[in-house]
């Protein structure tokens, strides 16, 4: 008696051993700071191996179909584990994640609610086998099931293994919460380098390392603007003349903003026709029109998580200004043809040289949209209020020039305060033009006073009238001069219209102006040559 008393003991002090082993080497794992995955499964493999509590499995609701799932597991096979598949509510698991309460199952066998889906019962030994179920806790929540096998005559009472189950589970929760808050912490770190990342870059960056070269206090106003709204999703409404670089400032304020690896799409709405503005803003289903073959992905989607540029966008259509609207209002699109709304994440950068109040009276744009533009207006200024730049400039151009066409063409002083006289009407393009006319035509490789005047006396005569008093003079310019538009040229181009009988080309040149000038003011000025054309013809 005294002898089986003395066993009794030992085995009693041996599991308790093992206990305490168990639980030293699971703070352990705990303490290494092991993937998650990997700590509890070397927690289910001591289990098994020093308590005796086998096929260990720890389960967590499938985040794509919500079944709750066998996420890691001991003494299972791949194919155990697949099946390991369970409804919200289903078997043993699905209650015990479901209602976040222990389950204990003293024989598989006698237990409907046991399903023996994952581990066949045929793999299971012959005698009574117990299964428990507990649920797996983090920040207050249910987070998984921790379920185990136990033979039933077991010289370990029930209770003593359900307590140290316990404490395995909440040991597991903790594992996980610790790598939920490590994984926040690390991508809120990562959050925050990008973005003192740019702010650096912003600072350290000078404009010139966008494209944008010149010092003068205009610019660098204009671009302490950009500098200051590119970190942000805000709209911006590029204003400013033809030629005053609006693409290349969208550029840099995508180049500068968190979504610079994201696409920039760029959409010129006066290049486009009315008739397929529609189609290529947001695209179009395959069959929504004669013509279309198939889908076609519109700017819009194409720039989602990116920048898309709106350039001149004065001239976008009224029925397409409604859509436009409805898109920034509510970030989805629909294609043409097409039923289903399409989620789009897209920073808007609109530019323009006219001004959309006139518009907004005259009744060719919205006021809705107007004020959903114009949140960030910034103005870009014309070259000839930053003369000082011009030097700047020209010495950019003449490099780049210089190694397209193979050139060593050098700019002294004298030609460059010849090209700082100069109005620029057609801005920084002009200018770039004029600069590379200059590097094709120059003979010598020393550029001369003589070299520029003759250039900008082709030009615009008007503009090089104060040229034409330097040696050697100006010769006749047979280009035409910049002109802008004008709110009172209307009348004077529909009675031109009306005398040469609709020819646009008669038209233009009793006008002097090219025929490209001449559409362009018909369409800024709205004027109806359908109209006119319909009244000669009942003359």
């Amino acid at each position: 008696m005294t002898r089986t008393r003395n066993a009794s003991s030992t085995d009693h002090e041996h599991l308790v051993e093992q206990e305490q082993l168990l639980l030293r080497e699971s703070i352990r794992l705990v303490g290494k700071g092991l993937a998650p995955d990997r700590a509890v499964r070397e927690i289910l493999h001591l289990m098994s191996e020093l308590l005796g509590l086998n096929r260990g499995r720890f389960m967590m609701p499938d985040a794509a179909t919500g079944e709750l799932a066998i996420r890691v597991a001991y003494g299972l096979t791949r194919a155990e584990v697949a099946r390991g598949r369970y409804a919200p509510g289903e078997g043993v698991s699905g209650r015990v994640m479901q209602t976040g309460e222990l389950q204990i199952v003293q024989d598989i066998d006698d237990e409907p609610v046991y399903l023996a889906r994952a581990v066949a019962r045929s793999t299971l030994p012959d005698e009574t086998v117990s299964f428990i179920a507990l649920p797996v806790r983090a920040n207050r929540r249910t987070i998984g099931v921790l379920g185990v096998h136990r033979l039933r005559s077991r010289k370990r009472a029930l209770g003593a293994d359900i307590e140290v189950l316990r404490t395995v589970a909440e040991l597991m929760g903790q594992i996980y919460r610790i790598h939920e808050l490590v994984e926040k912490r690390t991508a809120d770190l990562q959050q925050e380098n990008r973005t003192l990342k740019a702010a650096l870059e912003h600072r350290a960056s000078p404009g010139a390392n966008w494209g944008i070269v010149g010092d003068s206090p205009a610019l660098r106003a204009a671009l302490g603007q950009l500098e200051q709204v590119s970190p942000t999703d805000a709209t911006v409404l590029l204003l400013g003349e033809s030629g005053t670089g609006k693409e290349l400032f969208a550029r840099a304020l995508h180049l500068q903003s968190l979504r610079r690896d994201q696409p920039f799409v760029k959409v010129n709405c006066a290049a486009i026709p009315e008739t397929l503005f529609e189609a290529e803003l947001f695209g179009h289903e395959k069959g929504a029109f004669t013509g279309a073959s198939e889908r076609r992905i519109g700017r819009l989607e194409q720039a989602s998580g990116g920048t898309l540029f709106l350039d001149e966008i004065g001239d976008l259509p009224l029925p397409v200004q409604v859509k436009l609207l409805r898109a920034l209002q509510e970030r989805v699109i629909e294609r043409l043809g097409g039923r289903v709304e399409i989620p789009v994440d897209v920073r808007i950068v609109a530019a323009t040289h006219q001004d959309l109040m006139a518009l907004v009276q005259g009744g060719r744009f919205r006021l809705d949209l107007f004020y959903r533009l114009n949140v960030i207006p910034i103005r870009l200024p014309a070259l000839r209020e930053r003369p000082g730049d011009i030097r700047q400039l020209v010495r950019v151009f003449v490099s780049q020039l210089n190694q397209r066409h193979q050139r060593n063409i050098t700019v002294p002083a004298d030609a460059l305060a010849l090209l700082e006289t100069h109005d620029w009407p057609g801005n920084i393009r002009q200018l770039y033009n004029v600069v590379e006319r200059v590097v094709l035509l120059t003979r010598s490789d020393l550029v001369g006073a003589s070299d520029i005047a003759a250039v900008l006396a082709n030009e615009a005569p008007a503009q090089a009238a104060s040229v034409a008093r330097s040696p050697g003079g100006l010769a006749h310019s047979v280009i035409r001069d910049y002109q802008p538009v004008a709110s009172d040229e209307a009348a004077r181009i529909a009675q031109a219209l009306q005398q040469h009988r609709g020819n646009k080309s008669r038209a233009a040149r009793s006008l002097d102006l090219t025929l490209r000038q001449l559409n362009y003011r018909i369409q800024v000025l709205g004027i109806d040559v359908a109209s006119i054309k319909s009244t000669l013809c009942k003359q």
